[in-house]
């Protein structure tokens, strides 16, 4: 038998050294994917949440919120935005958020599921929510353990406080929550693929 050794070294090194994907500098807004073959974008936080007296370096992770404006259908005459543009308007007209809690402030791929359990506040789970022109809530997706279900951090530049990654997640409607107006109107099932973000962190001090 022929050991080619050379080559495994090669093939090793081209496949340390491949790029992952990332957000393109000129990209309009800092967090895209495709939600069920659709292509999504919002506009995105990373909120690094610090208790009175914490130093910053001692928060270990933070949370990725997620408004978009996008339009979604099954509610008569609305919602009806005022803006079309992924939320870039912080007066935009809320329709959709995505939200992922208690992700590691490190390079890494973290399962959505263990994140979840590690949750600290009541109802601090990975959810897409479909917001109306009120602000109620019409429809609600959680994550329930469908493949795929995590978030993989790319970079963190502490200098400059920017943290880049993906997502792939498939959340399933909340049948807890009976009287959703669009439950029943709308898949059982939200994909999200192929997502990226790029956002730099927010600070918050809780009181």
């Amino acid at each position: 038998m022929k050991v080619c050794f050379p080559y495994a070294i090669i093939l090793l090194a081209f496949v340390s050294c491949t790029k992952q994907p990332s957000l393109p500098n000129n990209s309009t807004f800092n967090v895209t994917s495709v939600l069920n073959d659709t292509v999504w974008f919002g506009t995105g936080k990373v909120l690094r949440l610090r208790e009175e007296g914490q130093k910053v370096e001692n928060v270990r992770s933070f949370n990725l919120v997620v408004f978009t404006d996008i339009d979604y259908p099954g509610t008569g005459q609305g919602p009806n935005p005022k803006t079309n543009n992924g939320c870039l308007d912080p007066e935009c007209t809320r329709t959709q958020s995505l939200v992922i809690y208690n992700i590691p402030l490190k390079k890494g791929r973290f399962k959505i599921a263990k994140l979840d359990k590690s949750r600290q506040r009541k109802n601090e789970y990975a959810s897409l929510s479909y917001i109306g022109n009120s602000g109620g809530l019409y429809n609600l997706y959680v994550y329930k353990g469908l493949k795929p279900g995590w978030i993989k951090i790319t970079k963190f530049d502490k200098a400059l406080g920017i943290v880049e990654g993906r997502f792939a997640i498939s959340f399933n409607q909340d049948t807890q929550l009976e009287l959703l107006p669009l439950r029943n109107k709308m898949a059982e099932t939200a994909h999200f693929t192929d997502g990226l973000f790029r956002i730099k962190v927010t600070d918050v001090l809780l009181r």
